[in-house]
């Protein structure tokens, strides 16, 4: 399976996670991991970063293939903030 060319895509924009209409993307959204493991660092900062986001003020540019993962990301955030890790912070562990 190929990644579909995202810039061309409807609704695209390049701040998504994962991209509408892209059958990589969906299919990694369908996943059992929704798409987490397949991140990189950067990658999954910025879902995390855009997680608290979308739960905080929404996101105008939300994707349907990314919202399983930013709500997954979002209850993680929610329940290390119980914790005493603050929304939007990536917990450093060591």
């Amino acid at each position: 399976m190929v990644h579909a060319y995202h810039e061309g895509l409807p609704g695209y924009s390049p701040d998504q996670i994962l991209h509408d209409g892209c059958p990589v993307c969906e299919d990694r959204a369908a996943s059992r991991n929704l798409g987490l493991a397949t991140l990189d660092m950067r990658a999954f900062a910025r879902a995390w970063a855009r997680a608290a986001e979308y739960n905080r003020r929404g996101l105008p540019d939300l994707s349907k293939a990314e919202m399983p993962m930013l709500d997954v990301l979002w209850a993680v955030q929610c329940q290390l903030e119980i914790h005493g890790v603050p929304i939007g912070a990536i917990p450093a562990m060591f």
